[in-house]
């Protein structure tokens, strides 16, 4: 009897420290199964609009929910990657884990004599009229202001976050040349990510392409034939992680015809399709898999424009609700638009 009761509670002691160690060791390996992936995006407010960055966070909690998601953004409403490199010194945020406050206090001072300038610079002057084919607006004497508080914040408080991943957003510069415009400058600050160990991606807008109605055609096709092969010289060039092709996936569906609109009628900005599209498209950049059939489904305006809380520019409700079959429309064509651009460019190699 004693022997017998001996020999259970010794099987029950070994079966206790079986489950224990199971336990720890099922723990442990949860852990080491948990990613953190940092993005920043630098742009302007088609990187503002609708929390581009949240929407792509929502994405891959619900795609990768092993992986837990920061994003930040330094945007600047109507600026291009010209200003943020030259005026703004956005740099500075993509070098934030590795920035002396020394540096940070120096391109503050630099920021103050800037915006202090009675003459224009030239190559202010270039760039509005020789890339944009604008006349030269008023220098942005605000936006380096915002830029020095900016600074001064990181200058205070820098939380030394080291990035994963860089975005790079266009506005109307991709110039045929590599060493001016968009290709000058996401060369310039994709160095720099580089050397913090980010990889880069190229976010490619759609503002020229975005249809406000209907249309039979594709919106713009020799210019889109024109931006399309400066985006694929740039990527062959530069080799970046990758390319987000709001374009490719525009002009994809505007090919037969399309009902679906990419813009506001009362305002210039894409709208939640686009916002939709976009977002899908950069989960396929990172992860270069697909978002068929995925949950998430709805986007919302974040700027009224004076139409009223809850309201879009256009006057309709805020919050877009997808229903399933434009759904897995539009993820479809996020994913395939990436990946033929992808291949197109790697093609060339």
């Amino acid at each position: 009897m004693g022997n017998s009761f001996c020999k259970l509670n010794v099987k029950k002691i070994v079966a206790i420290i079986f489950m224990a160690v199971f336990s720890i060791t099922g723990s442990s390996l949860q852990a080491q199964e948990q990613e953190n992936i940092n993005i920043l995006f630098i742009g302007n407010s088609f990187t503002f609009r609708h929390d581009l960055n949240l929407l792509v966070e929502e994405l891959v909690h619900e795609g990768k929910p092993n992986i837990n998601i920061y994003t930040e953004r330094v945007v600047s409403g109507g600026q291009s990657l010209f200003q943020h490199t030259e005026y703004y010194f956005s740099q500075s945020f993509i070098e934030q884990s590795t920035i002396t406050n020394e540096e940070i206090q120096r391109r503050i001072d630099i920021m103050i004599d800037l915006a202090q300038l009675t003459e224009v610079p030239a190559e202010f002057t270039h760039f509005w009229e020789d890339i944009r084919k604008q006349t030269a607006k008023d220098f942005p004497v605000k936006n380096i202001e915002a830029a020095i508080r900016r600074h001064e914040t990181l200058l205070a408080n820098n939380p030394r976050t080291k990035w994963d991943y860089v975005v790079l957003q266009t506005w109307e510069d991709e110039y045929p040349d590599m060493n001016d415009g968009y290709a000058k400058y996401a060369k310039q600050l994709g160095e720099l990510a580089r050397e913090q160990g980010a990889k880069v991606i190229f976010y490619w807008t759609a503002p020229d392409f975005q249809n406000q109605e209907p249309v039979s055609e594709p919106v713009n096709q020799a210019m889109f034939e024109e931006h399309k092969n400066t985006m694929l010289q740039l990527a062959l060039e530069f080799k970046p992680y990758a390319v987000v092709p709001v374009p490719i996936g525009i002009n994809t569906i505007q090919q037969g015809g399309t009902d679906l609109k990419f813009r506001y009628t009362n305002d210039f900005h894409p709208n939640q399709y686009t916002a939709y599209l976009t977002s899908n498209m950069f989960y396929a950049a990172i992860f270069k898999e697909s978002t068929l059939g995925f949950a998430f489904n709805t986007v919302t305006e974040t700027n009224p424009k004076g139409m009223g809380e809850g309201k879009d520019p256009d006057g309709n409700d805020a919050l877009v609700i997808f229903e399933k079959t434009e759904k897995s429309y539009l993820q479809k064509i996020a994913f395939n638009a990436f990946k033929d651009f992808d291949k197109a460019w790697k093609k060339k190699k």
